[in-house]
């Protein structure tokens, strides 16, 4: 008998129960389908889903210009030409920055021109925001303020 008249005998193919094909073939059709759906979810997650999630590369840099007298508050990755606080234009000017983007990252604590790197605005401040080139990383500026410019937190980023 051929491959043909055992099917007919019973739907059967090669030894195989009625139907095993399809079902393996549903199996794994199923299994691409979940990984595929596993993974489109894996990277949503990967990120923090907000648009200064690049900057947060940039935090052991902007912890060492302000030391351990500060204590993170929150990044920000803004344009150049967004930013309207005196200050911080101020010091993007001096460093030869007039477009593109730059990291924001906020810190609280007790700081002075002399215990924070590249110091610029105010001698000292409860407040201090390092400027960082983006995408490299780079520190521009520590600038200190008596308040925030702008609204920096973990909940609120972007």
């Amino acid at each position: 008998m051929g491959v043909g008249a055992s099917v007919a005998r019973g739907g059967r193919s090669r030894g195989g129960r009625p139907g095993s094909r399809w079902r393996c073939w549903l199996g794994a059709s199923a299994l691409v389908i979940g990984l595929g759906s596993a993974a489109g979810c894996s990277t949503v997650h990967e990120s923090l889903g907000t648009s200064d999630s690049p900057c947060y590369v940039a935090l052991p840099t902007a912890t060492a210009a302000v030391g351990v007298a500060g204590h993170f508050d929150g990044v920000r990755l803004m344009t150049v030409s967004s930013l309207k606080f005196p200050r911080l234009q101020t010091a993007l000017k001096r460093a030869g920055i007039v477009s593109g983007r730059v990291c924001l990252v906020a810190f609280k604590g007790n700081f002075t021109s002399t215990t924070v790197s590249h110091p610029a605005g105010r001698a000292s401040g409860h407040l201090a925001v390092v400027v960082l080139r983006y995408p490299n990383g780079s520190l521009v500026a520590t600038v200190l303020f008596r308040k925030l410019p702008t609204k920096f937190g973990h909940s609120h980023l972007g």
